[in-house]
């Protein structure tokens, strides 16, 4: 019985020492999980960072855009009577688009010209009754002259009778007078004359620019409605068309939009990191399904946008008939040097965190956060958007990225 008792005490013994080391096992694992925030040793070790010579052809995508785009505008209020485009449709310089009707404006115009052909007649009555009196004027000073003449010869006579004894002083003196008198109403005369000279000039300017006014007044509401006639300033493409016939439009308000087809430009995205690369007048090619064609770089922004730049190329040539506005297209710019691109290998759960924090390690095993960015390449690969200092990295899930800088003590035994 005692041996019996002896055997089930040992057999106790295992049962609870194994259950002590589990209950100990699963307290350490839980505190592990929940108040440890140790960086798992898969993420502690250095990548290696290789260096990729790319070809020196810079490649990107974009689009065709054109040089010039047009909005044309309802230059007065009226109603669309006549609409000869569709959006999408090919025009040529001076063709007409489409014509509105003000009514208000041909009833300015009626108006204006009758006011004219009226202003015109009143304003030939008034130069005829200016001549009329000019002529008059002329007409009364020849006559004081004629007069002045008889006196004149009436004195003379006078004088030599008076010499001779046959008529008295008093009656020359009679002739004296009157003689004074007519020239005073000769110079009288050719006073009126020179002043009304003056009035007579400027009275038919004055009437003359009455006419041109009212001229003016014609022609600038005949330009009014001739505006209202819409036509295209350039060969191009109807890209918008915002009318329709009979609608009521008020001034100012947008009808089409006119993009320009001589001339194009294409406008590319490329990565960041090539930017110090390019240059103006590098050449490239534009290629689409259609053909290759040749350009070069025009304009290069530099500002970042999604971590690409645009470049904008033009055409060496005019275009050919079948590019198009807005039509997809890859380029290829040939760079004066080759691209190197550092790239290291994609961690096997990168897919598993949605933010990664890349360290650069130093030469004394010392690990620094970088703000440096990084982009998948391929399957496996990603690249940097900036220059590595190091050859060697740590890239490290966002949650775990809580230091500036640690020691990496025996990273690369």
């Amino acid at each position: 019985m005692e041996k019996l008792l002896i055997v089930k005490q040992k057999s106790r013994y295992p049962i609870a020492i194994a259950a002590l080391l589990l209950l100990l096992a699963l307290g350490y694992l839980i505190k592990t999980l929940l108040f440890s925030n140790d960086i798992p040793e898969r993420y502690l070790k250095p990548i290696l960072v290789s260096q990729v010579s790319l070809p020196n052809v810079l490649k990107g995508i974009g689009t065709i855009e054109p040089t010039q785009r047009e909005l044309l505008s309802a230059p007065l209020k009226g109603n669309i009577n006549t609409l000869t485009i569709r959006e999408g449709q090919a025009i040529k310089e001076g063709q007409v688009l489409a014509k509105l009707t003000n009514y208000e404006l041909e009833q300015d115009i009626h108006n204006a010209s009758y006011e004219q052909l009226n202003l015109e007649s009143q304003v030939a009555i008034d130069k005829s009754n200016l001549a009329i009196k000019l002529s008059q004027i002329k007409v009364d000073l020849s006559k004081a002259k004629m007069a002045l003449q008889q006196q004149a010869l009436e004195l003379n006579a006078n004088k030599v009778l008076m010499e001779q004894g046959i008529i008295s002083a008093i009656r020359f003196k009679q002739s004296e007078m009157l003689y004074k008198q007519s020239e005073l109403e000769v110079n009288a005369k050719n006073g009126e004359l020179s002043l009304f000279k003056e009035a007579f000039d400027q009275q038919l300017i004055a009437l003359d620019n009455k006419v041109n006014i009212a001229k003016n007044k014609l022609s600038y509401l005949q330009r009014r409605q001739d505006q209202l006639t819409l036509t295209a300033n350039f060969d191009g493409t109807v890209s918008q068309n915002l009318a329709k016939l009979g609608q009521a439009v008020t001034q100012g308000q947008s009808l089409f939009e006119l993009i320009e087809t001589d001339n194009l430009l294409a406008k590319i995205q490329v990565p960041q990191y090539s930017s110090t690369q390019l240059k103006i007048g590098q050449k490239a090619d534009i290629v689409t399904p259609s053909g290759t064609i040749a350009a070069k770089v025009d304009y290069i922004d530099t500002v970042i946008r999604n971590g690409a730049i645009n470049v904008f190329l033009v055409l060496n040539a005019p275009p050919p008939s079948w590019l198009r506005s807005s039509q997809a297209i890859e380029a290829h710019i040939y760079l004066e040097q080759s691209l190197v691109v550092q790239n290291i290998k994609k961690p096997n759960d990168f897919d598993n965190y949605s933010k990664w924090k890349v360290y650069e390690i130093t030469p004394s095993s010392k690990a620094i956060l970088t703000n440096i960015n990084y982009k998948t390449t391929e399957q496996d690969t990603l690249s940097f958007n900036e220059t590595l200092q190091s050859n060697y990295v740590l890239l490290l899930p966002a949650d775990y990225a809580t230091k500036n800088n640690f020691d990496l003590i025996g990273a690369f035994k």
